[in-house]
């Protein structure tokens, strides 16, 4: 199966991991962000996910 985003969202860490460009075995990116920064989100999507709507009020 070729998923080619994995966001993982760490309630307990405050931090987001996003894994991308697959090649069938694994993900040869990654990229971690704390809660409160932005990250983009590539194609097929291709937006700004801003993380700060994650932290508690």
């Amino acid at each position: 199966m070729r998923i080619p985003l994995r966001l993982v969202i760490d309630a307990r860490e405050k931090a987001v991991t996003l894994f991308s460009r697959p090649d069938g075995t694994k993900y040869h990116r990654r990229e971690d962000i704390a809660f409160g920064e932005t990250v983009h989100i590539p194609e097929p999507f291709d937006f700004e996910l801003i993380t700060t709507g994650l932290l508690p009020c």
